[in-house]
């Protein structure tokens, strides 16, 4: 048992030990490691290796001689033995002394002209001389790590250059085809402080080419443009400091004045176009200092033929606006065209007034030609854009689309098909919120014979009811209205349909026919039979025939009477769909009755029926307003007024203020127009 005890420490003590000798060798080895070699006890045998210095090379495009006429992307490559290239260093060098012997210009190229880079290719530009073939030495080194620089290689390269194709310049959203080095707007620019909603700001872009650009290669160029008020006053808020790809720019905050935008471009080689591009444009920054203009457009009945409801003499109509606006405690200005002074069309002088009141109330419309009432339209069009306000007044106006136009651009938005057979379509002035219809007759009755006008219904609670003065019609349209029963005013036309109008505009009045006092219930009207060859209706038969009935829009047909044959008809059925025989649009019915000879044409036919009396235009709206509205911000239920616009189809001059109600009107709208808040 001794033994076996002695031998167990035995082992026991050689583990420790051989635990004691490892613990040694590490710590002695993790002390050469913290202390250095160069405390190492021992001596060292063999030669230390010196850092290999890197190696740089080009790649085989582009080759030795080339010539380019871009500035070409050179590549090239480096390696290093003993670690890793860092970086790559080149130089464009056209010095003279390079040329004759670059070998030996090496060591004097300047540090300046070195550029540094970590990529293996760039883009060189080569800058060269206008028109000229300029010989370049192109120098090339890497560094390694241990910051060791390469041997200095290079290559021989030639550059060409012409300077960039003077610019073209058109004004912004204008198609390409009015791209010009010299662009001219004739027409004065409204210009406000910011850009809104609804005034976008004015803008210009431009585009140039190079003469060298290939098939497979187009130069990149960059373009400075200067903004300058005349005489040389630098607008520095719309001039580029710097060179820039920008193409395009939109300004605002100009004062009213001649300005001059000029656009150079230049190319990859830094060379400019020969000269600019400019553009050459008026601003006029609205004041909106004065209160009210009436631009009165009525004809004067001078010459104007008899009877055709054509007679009111502009300056009468001028007379009552005038007399409304002081009535209502406004001194207007008033302008009527046409006349000697053309500059009422200009937007400097348009863009001093608050609102501005545009009639006219005969048929013949404005004695203008129709590219000064063009320009007229855009001028106002541009003036409500803005933030102006105006009123448009006057059949003619709608009848012709001159509000339309005027307000802002027309589309169309619904085609109807009416049971009479006309066709019903409607405009909205997009941005507006107003809507007109217009209706397409087959009879081709003049306009002029379809309306039924006796007064407007008011649709606001502010505003009168309105009605015609019977003897101002009676003495303007005596002639035309001897076979009429009802004294009306012709050619008053509907703006929209209450739908439209309760989602987007207001309408402020309502048309009011003389149809709507018509008793739809009638007795022992006369008929027509009808003889029709086509592939839906025939000759009348032994047993049936078709009549043609007296009116349109049939409700009832209660008796059908062959006085010539001492018949009583019976009503099979009716259509309000058209019968066309010339210029006639009515109803049909299809009659039966007992055997016998067919009816005849020369039968007389007395018919009992009920009819819808009222024009489709009762009750229909003929005169509404409008204020575009902007939110101030998203979420936040605070507006801004942009403009206000209203629109009347009815002249006021035909109109009953024996009681005041055209002044009532005309003042009450005035406030509406000059509330400095949303309605």
């Amino acid at each position: 048992m001794a033994d076996k005890i002695q031998m167990r420490n035995c082992k026991i003590n050689k583990g420790s030990v051989m635990l004691r000798l490892i613990n040694v060798l590490l710590l002695t080895t993790f002390l050469l490691i913290a202390s250095g070699c160069d405390s190492f006890p021992g001596n060292i045998q063999g030669d230390v290796n010196p850092n290999q210095q890197p190696i740089v090379e080009f790649t085989n495009v582009p080759a030795e001689g080339d010539t380019f006429s871009y500035a070409p992307v050179i590549y090239w490559k480096g390696r290093d033995s003993d670690g890793f290239v860092e970086r790559y260093l080149y130089a464009d060098i056209i010095d003279s002394s390079a040329l004759i012997d670059p070998e030996y210009y090496i060591d004097f190229i300047p540090d300046e002209a070195w550029v540094t880079t970590e990529a293996t290719s760039d883009t060189v530009y080569l800058v060269t001389e206008t028109g000229e073939i300029t010989e370049h030495v192109f120098y090339l080194k890497c560094v390694d790590d241990k910051d060791i620089e390469s041997n200095v290689i290079y290559r021989v390269f030639y550059r060409s250059n012409n300077p960039p194709n003077v610019p073209l310049m058109k004004w912004l959203g204008n198609p390409d085809r009015d791209f010009r080095h010299d662009t001219i707007i004739l027409d004065t620019l409204y210009c406000l402080d910011d850009i809104t909603e609804t005034w976008l700001g004015l803008g210009f872009n431009w585009k140039s080419s190079d003469p060298d650009d290939r098939d497979l290669y187009t130069i990149p160029l960059q373009y400075r443009y200067y903004m300058e008020k005349v005489p040389h006053d630098t607008v520095w808020e719309w001039t580029a400091r710097e060179w820039s790809n920008i193409q395009e720019l939109q300004f605002s905050g100009l004062e009213t004045g001649h300005y001059i935008l000029t656009v150079w471009a230049r190319d990859d080689g830094f060379e400019k176009s020969v000269r600019p591009a400019s553009a050459t444009f008026d601003v006029y920054k609205p004041s909106f200092e004065q209160d009210l203009l009436l631009l009165n457009v009525t004809r004067e009945d001078a010459g104007a033929p008899e009877g055709r409801g054509n007679i009111v003499s502009g300056r009468q109509v001028g007379e009552l606006y005038t007399d409304l606006c002081l009535s209502s405690g406004y001194t207007p200005d008033y302008i009527h065209l046409p006349d000697e002074n053309e500059t009422q069309g200009y937007k400097s002088f348009l863009g001093r007034y608050r609102l501005i009141i545009f009639f006219s109330e005969n048929w013949l419309g404005p004695d203008l030609s129709p590219e000064y009432l063009e320009a007229l339209s855009s001028s106002l069009i541009d003036y409500v854009k803005i933030g102006g306000r105006l009123w448009v007044i006057g059949g003619w106006m709608v009848k012709n689309d001159v509000a339309g136009d005027i307000v802002d651009r027309r589309v169309l938005t619904r085609t109807d098909t009416l049971p009479d057979g006309r066709i019903q379509e409607y405009f909205r002035w997009e941005g507006s919120g107003l809507t007109k219809s217009r209706f397409l007759d087959p009879s081709a009755v003049p306009i002029m014979r379809q309306p039924e006008f006796t007064g407007a219904m008011s649709g606001v609670y502010d505003l009168p009811v309105l009605e015609i003065d019977t003897m101002k019609i009676v003495e303007v349209y005596s002639d035309y209205l001897r076979s009429w029963d009802w004294v009306y005013l012709p050619g008053v036309d509907i703006l929209a349909t209450e739908s439209a109008v309760a989602d987007e505009a207001e309408a402020v009045y309502y048309y009011e026919s003389y149809t709507a006092d018509l008793d739809g219930n009638i007795v022992g009207d006369v008929a027509e039979v009808k003889v029709y060859a086509g592939t839906i209706y025939y000759p009348p038969t032994p047993v049936d025939c078709i009549i043609k009935m007296p009116r349109n829009r049939i409700l009832e047909i209660s008796r059908v009477e062959n006085i010539s044959r001492g018949v009583i008809g019976e009503v099979q059925s009716w259509t309000n769909n058209a019968w066309r025989s010339g210029s006639e649009v009515l109803a049909i019915a299809k009659i039966s009755y007992p055997f016998s000879d067919p009816w005849s044409v020369e039968d007389t036919i007395l018919v009992d029926y009920k009819y819808q009396p009222t024009s489709e235009r009762h009750l229909r709206p003929c005169a509404i307003r409008y204020e575009k509205l902007s939110r101030l911000s998203s979420g936040v239920d605070i507006f801004y007024l942009r403009y206000r616009i209203a629109v009347f189809t009815f002249p006021l001059y035909f109109l009953d203020n024996s009681q005041g109600n055209v002044t009532w009107m005309f003042h009450n709208m005035l406030n509406w127009f000059y509330q400095p808040t949303a309605h």
